[in-house]
């Protein structure tokens, strides 16, 4: 075999070597808990927000009009997901709950509008 073919697969071989475990870290979110983004759409403070699953809540920070923030509720298993809380002097909940894995880097956004109406949306799983 000639000498730069054995240089030529020296080199692919150390490089798929070097490659490989980060290939691996930045493969498929295994293991990492979903994210939420809570949006505030209504044009007014929301401080009583939670996003929910069946065996965990996560109380969403104070939002005022336009902002938004990531929570991480703790997941285990297979779950379901929804907001819950209050919008000016009554409850608000987004209708049923999207299904959720605790691995797999689940995203989702959950909007309040200015009707008060909550919903929740499947963006993405992690591993894209």
């Amino acid at each position: 075999m000639p000498r730069t073919a054995v240089l030529l697969a020296g080199f692919l071989l150390g490089a798929a070597l070097l490659l490989a475990p980060a290939l691996l870290l930045a493969g498929c979110a295994r293991g990492e808990q979903p994210r939420v983004r809570v949006v505030n759409a209504s044009g007014r403070r929301l401080e009583a927000l939670w996003v929910r699953t069946q065996k965990d809540s996560v109380r969403v920070p104070s939002l005022a009009p336009g902002e938004s923030v990531e929570v991480r509720p703790r997941v285990k298993g297979e779950d379901l997901l929804w907001i819950s809380g209050r919008f000016g002097n009554r409850h608000i909940e987004s209708h049923g709950g999207d299904y959720v894995e605790g691995s797999g880097g689940y995203r989702f956004r959950a909007v309040v509008d200015s009707a008060g109406r909550a919903e929740v949306k499947f963006i993405r799983m992690g591993i894209w």
